[in-house]
């Protein structure tokens, strides 16, 4: 049963490396993550909400990839948490456990508290040059869809202002942009995603995992040069 679950590790390894060939990666990036990394001994920390959590059943994207990639990755989503209370835990729950890279997933709350997408943006900026600051490498995960109209609007005012941002971003939302009935059935409330919601989720985290370790990849090289 470990042969097996090694192997599987291995071929995804082969896997993450083999994506590094994409047009978005440079040779060297690509050299560099051969000969410097191993997947399977990065530790992710995910900083979150219920979303991150696993609402309702505990059951969460983050242990789907970490199970099936043998990344390590540790769950810090709090059901019910805004951004400004996510920020309030980074140094025990975040720094405190440190990671190479940490994935920050909120905004959903935010926008039902009444916040604005320049606040939303301003308290994830923060977060990530803190992060920068400790040698943690900030990705944020753009937040999934709801269905309320005015509450929808703010946070595709959020995913505009993250992507057109420098930081290192996951569009999770893109995955749930489907009719009706097929979203009702992805997130049943609207706001949180069903067990296929989540396996949506943990793919696209998977098929983003080349590029942040690229750029984990890059960051190490730029620490180690200037040092």
């Amino acid at each position: 049963m470990q042969q097996k679950k090694s192997t599987k590790h291995r071929r995804f390894r082969l896997t993450v490396l083999s994506l590094c060939l994409f047009p978005m990666f440079t040779p060297l990036q690509f050299t560099r993550a051969v000969e410097s990394v191993d997947v399977t001994k990065l530790k992710i920390v995910a900083l979150g909400d219920s979303i991150t959590w696993g609402y309702p059943n505990g059951k969460s994207w983050t242990n789907l990839v970490s199970l099936e990639t043998g990344i390590q990755i540790v769950n810090r989503g709090v059901s019910g948490e805004t951004l400004d209370e996510m920020y309030y835990r980074l140094e025990t729950d975040v720094i405190k456990e440190s990671p190479e890279i940490c994935i920050i997933m909120g905004g959903t709350n935010d926008v039902f508290f009444g916040r604005t997408p320049e606040q939303m943006m301003g308290i994830i900026a923060q977060m990530a040059a803190e992060l920068k600051r400790r040698k943690i490498i900030p990705v944020v995960g753009l937040p999934i869809p709801l269905s309320q109209g005015s509450s929808e609007e703010k946070l595709k005012a959020l995913r505009k202002k993250l992507i057109e941002s420098k930081l290192i971003t996951i569009d999770f939302a893109a995955d749930f942009a489907r009719n009706k009935k097929e979203f009702r059935k992805l997130l049943p409330d609207g706001i949180h995603p069903a067990d296929e919601g989540k396996r949506i989720m943990a793919e696209r985290l998977k098929k983003e995992l080349p590029r942040i370790v690229s750029a984990y990849v890059e960051s190490k090289a730029d620490s180690e040069t200037n040092n």
